[in-house]
């Protein structure tokens, strides 16, 4: 819409009261009401035209409009177009076209846009100058298996630093939500940055206040092996992914084989009290002392112990044994015995050497002595023991496993120092002949295995004098189930010798 005031001096066509901004609203109200506007492009001091075109006079008469904060528009236009004033729109403005040409890294008629999606193998981001309140986003996209590399070649923008004014940002993604590389700000150049995948965001940002000469950087899609990551002759090795990993020559170490890999050996590591070392593998001793890498060391005790913790040890890379120093302990092997034979381990009780005459001696003559120094006891075997073997001092205590079976030689046996057992080495024989008598209250478990008896308690009348109220075995049977006995032929009695009452126990096996 447009308003076409004339005849009478001065007349004004008002085109599109949609001001920029308050400062353009004022001037339309208020500087066309005296002078004409005329502007000029920066640098070039020649009026081009009219800053704003939604007010003007028919005389073209206005002031300067280098005065009013409004011509800031031609900061980014290399060189402007003339105002073309007829028709009720202009083009100079309105639609935006007042710049002939822009710097670089701006565009459009404004040259107010900036920044693009960027798909090539190399380029270059290059912003020269900037105005106040600038936002610019790259986003650059190389082909997949490849990373880019972004170097700066000149950066002039406001110094901070927490470079929060104006900056440059790189991001390891197609967008600005994407894992921060660095972020960058005044005239210092920065180390090249390298995107881990096939993408890379760079974000430009300027405030209010101040503004510089802008930045120029090249960028480039390589492999992650194109830059050589990997130190000391180390191979590059790339994966489907497009990342790479660093295969390190022999005395190297690190994600870039950067790190030193000094080769360590093992110092000796003693051998065990009562007790010898050998080599059983691995490249050996250096000079006798030393053992290399890999080396492996076995460990052995002499007669009468046996050997406690790791029976092997291995020198490993960080110049440390594998394991525990093991340790000799004396211990007697457990002796073998039959299974009828019961074995139990009773706790281990040292002998104190304080006879009770000594003890006497020492309470007469040195009680405070005694008083003011605890006695100190010999000290416990320490150490776990391999299986079969007991400590000194162990009691082992013998029985046989039925009371149907007699033991031979000693109940009790104990290990020595020697590394001995005391005693003779137990048995257990079977008992033959003819079992007691029970009476009527309760027989008692014999543990004899699958066997039952079956006594009969006489009346007196045919039982050949017994007296009455007598019991006596019948026969004996086999346990075939929980309720049912084997009997011989001859344990059967008719009605008028049918027993009066038997009793019975069933008996585990």
């Amino acid at each position: 819409n447009f308003l076409l005031v004339s005849n009478s001096w001065p007349q004004y066509t008002v085109i599109n009261e949609a001001c920029p901004g308050a400062e353009w609203n004022i001037m339309c109200r208020e500087c066309c009401e005296y002078d004409q506007i005329e502007c000029v492009c920066p640098g070039k001091k020649e009026v081009v035209g009219y800053t704003i075109p939604c007010c003007r006079n028919e005389e073209n008469e206005c002031d300067s409009c280098l005065i009013h904060p409004g011509c800031t528009i031609f900061e980014n236009c290399k060189s402007c177009r003339n105002g073309s004033w007829g028709g009720t729109l202009d083009d100079f403005y309105v639609k935006g076209f007042y710049c002939a040409e822009c710097r670089a890294g701006w565009y459009g008629g404004d040259c107010m846009r900036c920044g693009q999606v960027l798909r090539a193998p190399k380029g270059q981001i290059l912003l020269e100058s900037y105005p106040l309140n600038a936002h610019c986003e790259w986003t650059i996209h190389a082909k997949p298996g490849f990373i880019i590399q972004l170097r700066f070649v000149m950066l002039s923008l406001e110094f901070d630093y927490m470079c929060q004014y104006d900056y440059v940002e790189v991001r390891d993604g197609d967008n600005r939500d994407s894992q921060i590389i660095k972020r960058v700000c005044g005239n210092e150049r920065p180390a090249p940055v390298q995107s881990t995948g096939s993408s890379l965001h760079v974000l430009f940002h300027s405030d209010g206040s101040k503004n510089f000469d802008g930045f120029h950087a090249i960028f480039e899609e390589i492999t992650a092996c194109s830059s050589s990551p990997c130190f000391h002759d180390g191979t590059c090795v790339l994966d489907k992914a497009g990342s790479y990993k660093c295969a390190c020559l022999a005395g190297y170490t690190g994600q870039h084989c950067e790190n030193l890999l000094e080769e360590s050996n093992c110092s000796d590591p003693g051998v065990p009290v009562n007790g010898y070392k050998k080599i059983t593998g691995g490249p050996g001793l250096i000079n006798g002392r030393s053992a290399k890498i890999g080396t492996i060391m076995s460990f052995f005790c002499n007669n009468s112990y046996v050997l406690s913790g790791n029976e092997k040890r291995t020198c490993q890379q960080n110049g440390e044994w594998s394991g525990k120093q093991p340790i000799c302990i004396k211990a007697c092997r457990e002796p073998k015995i039959s299974d009828l034979v019961r074995r139990r381990v009773l706790p281990i009780q040292v002998q104190s050497r304080e006879t009770p005459l000594h003890q006497l001696y020492s309470a007469a003559f040195s009680k405070q002595k005694l008083q003011s120094a605890p006695t100190k006891k010999p000290a416990l075997p320490f150490g776990d023991l391999p299986t079969g073997y007991q400590h000194l001092h162990t009691q082992l205590q013998y029985e046989c496993i039925s009371p149907f079976y007699r033991r031979l030689g000693s109940s009790r046996r104990t290990c020595l120092r020697t590394g001995k057992w005391s005693g003779r080495a137990p048995s257990c024989i079977p008992i033959c002949g003819k079992i007691e008598n029970v009476t009527a209250l309760k027989t008692q478990g014999l543990r004899w295995p699958w066997q039952a008896a079956i006594y009969r308690r006489t009346s007196g009348v045919h039982d050949g004098g017994l007296h009455k109220g007598a019991w006596f075995l019948i026969c004996s049977g086999a346990l075939v189930n929980e309720r049912t006995v084997v009997v011989a032929a001859h344990c059967h009695h008719d009605q008028d010798s049918r027993p009066e009452s038997c009793f019975g126990e069933i008996l585990p096996g």
